[in-house]
C-alpha cells in the first residue's frame, strides 16, 4: 500500500466517492472521525453499505478503542459482515500485546488486524505488539503521540520549528518493531490538507525512513502520496543493474565504483518487489 485513505463513516457521499479514488486502501472510520452523536447512525448506514458494496479496493473498518462505550456496537457490526468485504479492522490506541490479546478474543475468528501506536507506551510495546500472528501492520498515529508524550504543537501532528524532526525517531522506531516481524509500517495522516509541499516532505522523508505508505485525510492528498511512494524508473533501473551486476559476480562486485553485496542485491530486490506489488 501507498496511500489509505481515512473517510468518516458518518459521511456517505465521501464513502461513496471514495470508491472511485486512486488511493489503494480506504479506511472507513467510525472513531475519530466521526462525533459522539453520529456514532450511531454512521454504523447503521455502515451495515447497509457493507452488505451491498462490490469493490476491487481494500476496505479497513477503524474501530472505537475498546475501553470507550462505543466498542460494543461496533464488534456486534462486524458480526454481520461478511468475511471478504474487510480487508481488515484498524484498532486505535494499542498499548500492549494484551490490548490486541483483547480484541482479537472478542472479533470475528482471523480477522486480519491493523494497530495504530498513539502513544508513549504504545511505542515502548510496539515490538510485543507486531508479534501478534494477526496483526499485519503498524500505523504511527503523530498527533495522539505528541499529546502522550507531552509534546507541544502550533498544530496537529506538528511540533514547533525548533523540534521540527523529533517525530522521526518515534516513526523509525515504529518500521523497525513492525519490520522485525515482517509486518507493514505505516505513518500517519499530515493534517495541513492546503500545505502540498509540507505532504510531499512528510511522504518522502517517511518512505527513506523503511515506512511502507501514509494515511491520507484528503482527496487531493492521495496523488502526492502514491507519488512519494512509487519507486522512479531510474530508482527500478539501477536496482536492476545492481541485482544483474551481483548476480554475475562470484559474491561480490565493483558496480561504478559501488561495491555491492548480498546487502545491496537484497535491498534492490525489495524496491523491485514493491514495484510488482503497486502494479498489482
Amino acid at each position: 500500500m501507498r496511500s489509505l485513505l481515512c473517510v468518516p463513516a458518518s459521511q456517505p457521499k465521501m464513502v461513496e466517492k471514495s470508491l472511485t479514488l486512486d488511493s489503494d486502501q480506504i479506511i472507513l472510520d467510525l472513531e475519530d472521525a466521526v462525533i459522539p452523536a453520529d456514532k450511531a447512525a454512521a454504523r447503521a448506514y455502515l451495515r447497509e453499505f457493507l452488505s451491498t458494496v462490490e469493490t476491487n479496493k481494500h476496505l479497513s473498518l477503524r474501530l472505537n478503542e475498546l475501553s470507550s462505550p462505543f466498542a460494543k456496537a461496533d464488534i456486534e457490526l462486524l458480526d454481520g459482515v461478511k468475511p471478504h468485504i474487510l480487508s481488515s479492522v484498524i484498532l486505535p490506541k494499542i498499548n500492549s500485546l494484551d490490548d490486541v490479546k483483547s480484541w482479537a478474543n472478542k472479533l470475528p475468528k482471523g480477522m486480519k488486524l491493523e494497530v495504530q501506536i498513539e502513544s508513549a507506551m504504545g511505542l515502548i510495546k510496539a515490538p510485543k505488539i507486531a508479534s501478534h500472528p494477526q496483526v499485519i501492520s503498524l500505523a504511527f498515529g503523530p498527533a495522539d503521540f505528541m499529546a502522550s508524550a507531552g509534546m507541544p504543537s502550533a498544530s496537529p501532528g506538528t511540533p514547533y520549528p525548533e523540534a521540527a524532526t523529533a517525530l522521526q525517531w518515534p516513526l523509525m522506531q515504529v518500521v523497525i518493531a513492525a519490520h522485525a516481524h515482517d509486518k507493514i509500517a505505516y505513518d500517519g495522516p499530515y493534517f495541513q490538507i492546503a500545505d502540498h509541499v509540507g505532504l510531499s516532505r512528510s511522504a518522502h522523508t517517511a518512505r527513506a525512513l523503511g515506512v511502507d505508505g501514509k494515511w491520507v485525510i484528503h482527496p487531493d492528498q492521495i496523488a502526492l502520496v502514491n507519488q512519494a511512494f512509487t519507486p522512479t524508473a531510474s530508482e527500478i533501473a539501477h536496482a536492476q543493474e545492481i541485482v544483474a551486476a551481483f548476480n554475475a559476480s562470484s559474491g561480490a562486485a565493483n558496480f561504478d565504483g559501488l561495491m555491492i553485496d548480498e546487502a545491496s542485491k537484497k535491498v534492490a530486490e525489495r524496491l523491485l518487489e514493491r514495484v510488482t506489488q503497486i502494479r498489482r
